[in-house]
């Protein structure tokens, strides 16, 4: 009779898992990770926080699309600025921060590909990743639509995730990420 039980319980299991990860798990995890960052900033747990993001233009023409870990690895390539913004500078912006919570992920679900022109992430100040954000990726159908990634799993473009970066950029790149995000409305 046990062993009758384990083998149900453990198909079950299995089902269970799979049904998550193939009907929207990476949105759950994504959208989980967005509610633990919005609960932090609630609890105004910003001094060990830190945004780090990483910067091409996106205007600028590149053979192949750039990956993520290229964007990141790109110490020497004066295309490439890194910002470091720490918990206190974040702390300005408390307001914006808490708006991430409250957004619904619309997961992407044809193929798409990664063109990095931005990457952000926070993570506290040891290191321990909240949440990233990949901008942009573009979508394989016929539409050819543009989308953003979270944690690694694509969604329908917010303006949340543009504007939660606006703030903490030089005023030239700024500018252009909010003509772009301002170019996605009309």
């Amino acid at each position: 009779m046990n062993i009758k039980y384990s083998i149900i319980l453990g198909l079950f299991i299995f089902l269970s898992v799979t049904t998550l990860t193939s009907c929207g798990g990476g949105a759950m995890r994504a959208e989980a990770a967005l509610k633990n960052f919005s609960k932090q900033i609630e609890r105004g747990n910003l001094d060990n926080l830190r945004l780090i993001i990483y910067y091409m233009n996106p205007n600028i023409l590149t053979g192949i699309p750039v990956s993520v870990e290229a964007l990141i690895n790109s110490e020497g390539d004066d295309r490439v600025q890194k910002f470091v913004i720490d918990g206190n500078s974040l702390e300005e912006h408390i307001g914006l921060l808490k708006q991430v919570g409250n957004i619904t992920l619309i997961p992407v679900k044809e193929e798409s590909y990664i063109n990095a022109r931005i990457y952000y992430v926070f993570e506290t100040n040891k290191g321990k990743k909240i949440f990233d954000v990949t901008m942009w990726g573009w979508g394989m159908g016929e539409g050819d639509e543009e989308y953003i990634y979270i944690n690694g799993f694509a969604f329908k473009e917010n303006d949340i995730f543009y504007d939660l970066i606006i703030p903490f950029l030089p005023e030239d790149e700024a500018y252009i990420v909010e003509g772009y995000k301002q170019g996605k409305q009309e």
